[in-house]
């Protein structure tokens, strides 16, 4: 009796640790489901990592491809500006000039922004039906500086008339009794000396202020204007003998700068933002080539 209730015994054990080892297995078998689940899943999850990372670095790519674009576009556009609005390269130079000359004003926060603005090569219109052209228009709080540019070379002599040929005797007879005129001496590619004969530049860009006065004035604006000849090439040597005191005389962009400088620091404001802006708006109307 005692050894069929020790076999019933052990036989209940042996099949109780039976099913324990298959309750393990089956255990060990989800758990090894479970990680090959997880496992699939974290390889979607890169896998869609990666997918989500190609497309943003290709929508990067393009973005840049078409910024790129947009400044090449824009350059194109400007460099046909450039060749449009200038008539030579000494035009162009003072362009620059004054425009790196506005953004140094502009960090240094002598001005803001929108109180300097350059408008080149533009054309006025006359009472006769004809066009004055001016180089370049400045417009600041403190008035309108008109600019005539001038990149000639050499040694300038400006403003000669017959009663100061004297210092060039042998030119008296040859130069005009009342006009004043300007001559550039210089030498040509080959060493020869040469000499051209200019009509002074002066009272060009006195006329020039005049039109211009005369066609603001005529909108209901009222103008301070400033006239400037700028001689911007650095290989000359100028001699003023010109009576004319109205226009200023500049001949490196060292003297514009300082100029331009000591108009903004002791001169009193005219005109505002708003009234410059306007101005531009009615020169823009007017310009025509």
């Amino acid at each position: 009796m005692i050894w069929l209730i020790i076999s019933t015994l052990l036989a209940a054990s042996v099949i109780w640790l039976a099913y324990l080892v298959k309750k393990e297995k089956l255990k060990q078998k989800e758990l090894r489901n479970d990680y090959h689940q997880e496992l699939e899943a974290l390889k979607e999850l890169q896998k869609a990592s990666m997918e989500t990372a190609a497309t943003q670095f290709d929508e990067q790519v393009m973005r840049m491809n078409e910024s790129y674009q947009r400044e090449m576009e824009k350059l194109i556009i400007e460099n046909e500006e450039i060749r449009k609005n200038f008539r030579n390269q000494g035009e162009i130079l003072t362009h620059q000039i004054l425009e790196n000359f506005k953004a140094d004003l502009i960090s240094k926060k002598i001005i803001p922004a929108d109180e300097m603005i350059i408008m080149p090569n533009i054309f006025i219109p006359e009472g006769n039906g004809n066009a004055r052209q001016i180089d370049h228009l400045v417009l600041l709080s403190t008035g309108l500086y008109v600019i005539e540019t001038k990149d000639w070379t050499g040694h300038i002599v400006l403003g000669l008339t017959r009663m100061g040929s004297h210092k060039f005797s042998f030119l008296a007879e040859l130069v005009d009794s009342e006009k004043e005129e300007s001559i550039v001496f210089n030498r040509d590619e080959t060493g020869a000396l040469k000499v051209i004969t200019y009509e002074n530049p002066i009272c060009q860009i006195q006329q020039s202020a005049v039109s211009l006065s005369n066609y603001l004035e005529g909108k209901d604006i009222p103008t301070w204007i400033h006239p400037l000849l700028f001689f911007n090439d650095d290989e000359k040597e100028v001699h003023d003998w010109s009576d004319h005191s109205i226009v200023k005389r500049l001949t490196n962009k060292e003297q514009l700068h300082q100029f331009f400088i000591h108009e903004l620091t002791t001169k009193n404001r005219i005109y505002g933002a708003f009234q410059l802006n306007n101005i531009k708006h009615i020169i823009e109307n007017a310009h025509y080539i």
